[in-house]
């Protein structure tokens, strides 16, 4: 997996049956903002979230993959 532009613009997504149309925009930021607020949640919470951008979707286990990604790049 390549990392992606940490400032990359990003939505954080809920997908919930109390939503019109399924599912709601939680947040919107720079991806890795969004990265760290999905990783925030409990872990039984991530599952019904997943972040947008250009890029494609992510779910949290995939965020957490670009935050290691993105630890181990030189500074």
């Amino acid at each position: 997996m390549e990392p992606l532009p940490r400032d990359l613009p990003a939505e954080l997504h809920r997908r919930g049956c109390d939503v019109p149309g399924g599912d709601v925009i939680v947040a919107t930021g720079p991806l890795a903002i969004i990265a760290q607020g999905l990783l925030a949640l409990a872990p039984e919470d991530r599952a019904a979230c997943w972040i947008h951008s250009d890029a494609g979707d992510l779910d949290a286990a995939e965020a957490e993959a670009q935050l290691q990604l993105w630890s181990e790049l030189p500074h």
